[in-house]
């Protein structure tokens, strides 16, 4: 009789040869490309219009010379910070009643003020609703000290030269380098959340299926249980690196093409603290273990599930479980140990995702190796606990003894 590793790696086979040589696979690999390429050319298209969008227009009603000057003294900040950092200025030729006037423009949707800046630069006037102070009353109140500054400097013989600022440049900056791993961090754990949600949830549905064309009755019948819910996590982990070295080999490509086309893109200096060769190899163990873990769970859970409509109820739900993994994951990233980083190093679904925070941020290296063989015990574990719950509410009770079922939970036979 075979092994349960030879009887894991026969289902394995079985799964991965039927997965990937099907046209539906080819789709699943082309459609998140598609999708993703559509979203960055709809966001570069709009992100123009959302800037203008998203800036508040002041409307500043006053003589030339100060409306001049205020619009210089804004020029003079934005080169400083950025053009997003201030509301736009558009100088209006101020009417009799400047009061009226402020109120009419106000009230104008086609120019879309939000306030209206009217007095002079020794006594100004900001006309709005209140909700506006956050933002445009202290910025507004920024450039209107600038003007004066500015006036006050070309009163007294004129205003200095920019100061030349002297540079030394060095390799880095401890400030800088931990900001930068926590971006590594962060992007790698969201790139890895992604991909478990495209790829793990798809087992909710592999059991149900097989269960209702009698496929996995033959399957429990000729090889253990447990190598059966083995052989299906390993496919998928097989499966899902196929998805990713197509996605990284496109996404490699396109980079290079960006290189050769913009010198200016380049990749970050900084490495994480543990460096790219060895970030790389637990980037991919890490992955593998939180789809092992997740997947499984998974499984279980689509094992119970008596028809489709179960795992469409159970798919929200799944869907909240890890994106609350992910959150807790995150909370990690640039935090001091204490409790809340303890809970998320050792709550085994959020492990891996929290363990790659880790060696983005700290060289130290045997803590991993803990923490993957923690993780594989739950593999195990999840694994052992999911096949016997299959076998004792699926082979051997009526299909409305669902472990959802309330027959399960009384311990009684199910009702016809």
């Amino acid at each position: 009789m075979m092994s349960l590793f030879d009887a894991a790696w026969v289902i394995a086979r079985r799964d991965f040869v039927a997965t990937v040589y099907s046209r539906s696979f080819i789709i699943f690999l082309i459609v998140p490309l598609a999708m993703f390429a559509g979203l960055m050319a709809f966001s570069y298209a709009l992100e123009d219009a959302e800037r203008t969008a998203s800036q508040p227009i002041v409307a500043v009603v006053t003589d030339s010379t100060d409306a001049t000057a205020l619009s210089a003294a804004r020029e003079r900040l934005v080169a400083g910070t950025s053009e997003r950092s201030f509301p736009i200025l558009r100088t209006v030729a101020p009417a009799e009643n400047v009061s009226v006037q402020a109120g009419n423009l106000l009230a104008d949707e086609e120019t879309g003020y939000s306030a209206v800046l009217s007095g002079s630069l020794q006594q100004p006037v900001l006309t709005g609703p209140n909700k506006i102070e956050d933002f445009v009353g202290q910025r507004i109140r920024l450039i209107v000290d600038d003007a004066r500054r500015a006036a006050a400097l070309e009163a007294g013989g004129g205003i200095p030269a920019a100061a030349a600022v002297e540079r030394v440049v060095t390799d880095q900056a401890a400030g800088n380098l931990q900001m930068i791993r926590r971006d590594i961090a962060r992007g790698v754990q969201g790139l890895i959340f992604g991909v478990t949600v495209l790829l793990a949830t798809l087992l909710l549905s592999n059991l149900a299926e097989e269960k209702t064309n009698k496929v996995i009755e033959v399957l429990a019948a000729a090889v253990p249980l447990d190598a059966v819910f083995l052989g299906k996590l390993i496919s998928m982990l097989g499966i899902s690196f196929v998805g990713l070295a197509l996605w990284g080999g496109m996404l490699g490509l396109a980079y290079l093409f960006v290189q050769v086309v913009q010198d200016w893109v380049t990749m970050p200096q900084v490495a994480p603290a543990t460096g790219w060769p060895v970030f790389a190899v637990l980037v991919l163990l890490y992955y593998g273990t939180n789809y092992m873990l997740l997947g499984a769970l998974f499984l279980g859970i689509g094992g119970q599930a008596s028809n489709i409509r179960e795992i469409q109820t159970l798919s929200m739900p799944v869907t909240l479980l890890q994106v609350g993994v992910f959150f807790v994951g995150m909370t990690v990233v640039g935090r001091d140990l204490d409790l809340v980083a303890w809970a998320a190093y050792l709550f085994p679904f959020s492990s891996p995702l929290a363990m790659l925070a880790y060696a983005s941020e700290h060289e130290t290296l045997w803590p991993h190796l803990l923490a993957l063989v923690w993780q594989a015990i739950w593999v195990v574990l999840i694994i052992r606990f999911s096949a016997r719950m299959f076998r004792r509410t699926v082979l051997k009770s009526a299909p409305s003894g669902s472990f959802f079922s309330l027959d399960f939970w009384r311990g009684g036979p199910a009702r016809s």
